[in-house]
């Protein structure tokens, strides 16, 4: 995948944008820097929003995101469009993608998409009707997982910054493993093994025939699933202990020091509330809408497809009742046609021409039963006005079925509801420091370290009656082979099968990963340069980690790496899981130089960006990369160069070629 040009509108500081990103096969990387507030950030999320669309679900949100410098008018639009090329079927591909993001006249976000691939259209928005919408995202989406699943994005389009922070006490190996599973698509093997064995055990309480065997295999069974899902409990408490400690871990430490920071706090209050409250408004709106949707059931759903079948005679009525009014319209009163024949006969008395006497009257009434004669005969005389109104409405109910639109919301709510107890915990916990003082803080942190450490020793607990069960469930399935049944033992072969399967898959690239990140951590890790003996995978997929060695034979703990070493960490896992994995993306990095150190830097110039990808795209400053020194050796591999210009009286960002007003030699 090869991102070829993005283009922006009205997008935060970015009034308009187009930006060409293709490369040259030698000249993988593209430079792009821009003082501190001057767009780099913005331009990073603006092209994940064009891949995977912005979260935009109030009106508030959408200002948010407009540049306050655009035109005023009554109808302002946001637009993210990317263009790149991928692979269908080991074919490249040409690709536009382009999401469009306005208020529609209530001040409701609405959300417009469309794909073009080599002339084929894909289409869909929010007031797309749900089955054509469903086609179309469908298509857009896998065309795009093709290429760069979301959930694997954050491994290629990341700020280095940030990364050190994976390797935090806790988290690291959590990460690690969902990375590389996900990567290198393990997950689905362990899945299809747990399915197997399932669908075993269900088959072999069929096949026992004493009325005691059954109910004491079943029994076994209901007893390991309870585990297992007490496992899983337990787990999911771990990870949000995990977070909590992640998350509070600098302002503990700060206060273990002596030293907290009552802003920052403050400020990671307010966070927390404002998550709260939008997540409890989304729920009370989402009960609003559901109670007006059930309400206006009839109205959505009933009163269309009566409308649909009634739509004949309706449009009959109308075109009736405007005949009529049409020939109302060309029709005379019989004040008015007295006036006329009155003046007619005074006219031709006038002339001589009418010798006899005329009765008026007759011809009036005459005139007045041809007029009757003509008009059409009004069937719908008995309906009023009112009711000829509520039939036009009737006509006019072209609502769409609100039901998708609520489905997706109940998904987005549950999970921010789940989050809610986490967020509050964090919340008092830090307002506690804040009046209650430090102490609060650290008892809490240290209370949850105790929690983790009691879930760790349950966990193995767990684990090894699972096991237990697992052997005495064993048995019984040994009992039940000694009688063929074909379905039976394939199942029996199944389930270890999967497992095999993932491992091997696992095996084959494991000694990749560890000859290939001994290599790079020994030429980049400059702490442990030339040091680094033997990178260690573990063997199971399910129970997976990474250990570093010493030429001495000491474990080197992650841990305890100094922040640059983590960084240089993380990206050479990053790097080599790309190029081992399935998917050839390109790579983005904001903030490239983070906190490392100046031998750090030369080693990620010389012998890292160079062969990262296909296509490397570095944000930075001039601070991070300099021009008389980073620059010139990143210079023979680079395409092409720009520079972000903040202009703040316009409340807008430009861009102009060349690295801070260094050309680009070609």
């Amino acid at each position: 995948m090869i991102i070829q040009r993005v283009r922006f509108t009205n997008y935060k500081t970015y009034l308009s944008l187009d930006l060409d990103l293709n490369v040259d096969g030698e000249r993988p990387i593209i430079l792009i820097g821009g003082s501190n507030g001057g767009g780099k950030t913005t331009l990073f999320e603006g092209i994940c929003g064009a891949l995977y669309g912005l979260k935009i679900s109030t009106k508030d949100d959408f200002l948010e995101l407009l540049n306050n410098g655009a035109p005023q008018s009554s109808d302002p639009e946001i637009i993210l469009e990317v263009t790149f090329m991928g692979m269908v079927l080991s074919s490249p591909q040409k690709y536009v993608l382009r999401r469009t993001y306005k208020l529609n006249p209530a001040g409701k976000p609405i959300e417009s998409v469309s794909l073009n691939m080599n002339g084929s259209h894909f289409v869909y928005g929010t007031a797309t009707a749900p089955a054509q919408r469903a086609a179309a995202e469908q298509q857009v989406n896998k065309i795009i997982k093709a290429n760069l699943p979301q959930e694997l994005s954050k491994y290629f389009l990341f700020d280095a910054m940030q990364s050190s922070e994976l390797l935090k006490k806790n988290v690291f190996a959590q990460i690690i493993r969902d990375n590389i599973e996900n990567v290198m698509g393990f997950k689905k093997y362990v899945q299809l093994k747990r399915a197997a064995e399932r669908l075993q055990q269900e088959w072999a309480q069929q096949r026992l025939d004493a009325q005691k065997e059954a109910e004491e295999y079943e029994e076994l069974c209901k007893t390991k699933a309870r585990k297992e899902q007490d496992l899983q409990n337990i787990e999911a408490e771990m990870d949000g202990l995990y977070k909590f400690l992640v998350n509070t871990q600098d302002e503990y430490e700060k206060a273990k020091a002596g030293a907290d920071s009552a802003a920052g706090i403050q400020k990671r209050i307010t966070d927390c509330t404002e998550k709260i409250n939008a997540a409890t408004k989304g729920a009370a709106d989402f009960t609003d809408d559901l109670r007006a949707f059930v309400e206006d059931f009839e109205m959505d759903v009933i009163l269309p497809r009566i409308s649909q079948q009634l739509q004949g005679e309706i449009e009959q009525i109308f075109r009736l009742k405007e005949e009529i009014k049409k020939h109302s319209a060309n029709s005379c009163s019989a004040d008015t046609i007295r006036s006329i024949t009155d003046k007619v006969l005074h006219y031709l008395r006038g002339l001589s021409l009418l010798n006899t006497q005329v009765d008026e009257e007759n011809i009036v009434q005459h005139v007045l039963a041809l007029q009757g004669s003509e008009h059409p005969k009004d069937k719908y005389h008995y309906l009023e006005e009112d009711e000829l109104q509520a039939l036009r409405t009737l006509l006019d109910n072209k609502r769409s079925n609100r039901f998708t639109l609520l489905e997706r919301m109940r998904t987005e709510l549950e999970a921010q509801i789940a989050n809610i107890p986490r967020w509050q915990s964090e919340r008092d916990t830090l307002q506690a420091s804040l009046v209650g003082g430090n102490e609060t803080l650290i008892a809490n942190y240290e209370q949850a370290q105790r929690s983790l450490e009691k879930y760790k020793k349950d966990t193995a607990k767990l684990q090894a009656e699972i096991k237990s069960l697992e052997n005495q469930i064993h048995r019984f399935d040994i009992q039940i082979q000694q009688e063929p049944d074909v379905k039976f033992d394939t199942l029996v072969k199944l389930r270890p099968f999967f497992e095999e399967v993932a491992d091997a898959l696992l095996k084959t690239k494991k000694a990749q990963i560890e000859t290939e990140m001994q290599q790079q951590l020994n030429r980049l890790l400059v702490s442990y340069k030339g040091c680094i003996a033997k990178v260690e995978l573990a063997e199971s997929v399910e129970h997976f980690d990474i250990r570093l060695y010493h030429k001495a034979g000491n474990l080197i703990s992650l841990n305890q790496l100094n922040a640059a070493s983590k960084q240089i960490f993380i990206q050479v896992l990053l790097k080599v899981l790309r190029n081992l994995g399935d998917y050839n993306p390109p790579v983005m990095i904001d903030t490239v130089m983070g906190v490392l150190d100046e031998e750090s830097r030369d080693a990620l110039m010389e012998e890292y960006f160079p062969q990262l990808a296909e296509q490397t795209i570095l944000l930075c400053t001039t601070s991070e990369i300099r021009k008389d020194t980073d620059y010139i050796k990143l210079e023979p591999f680079i395409s092409k160069t720009y520079t972000l210009k903040r202009i703040v009286e316009e409340q807008r960002t430009t861009v102009e070629e060349g690295y801070f007003g260094k050309p680009l030699n070609a």
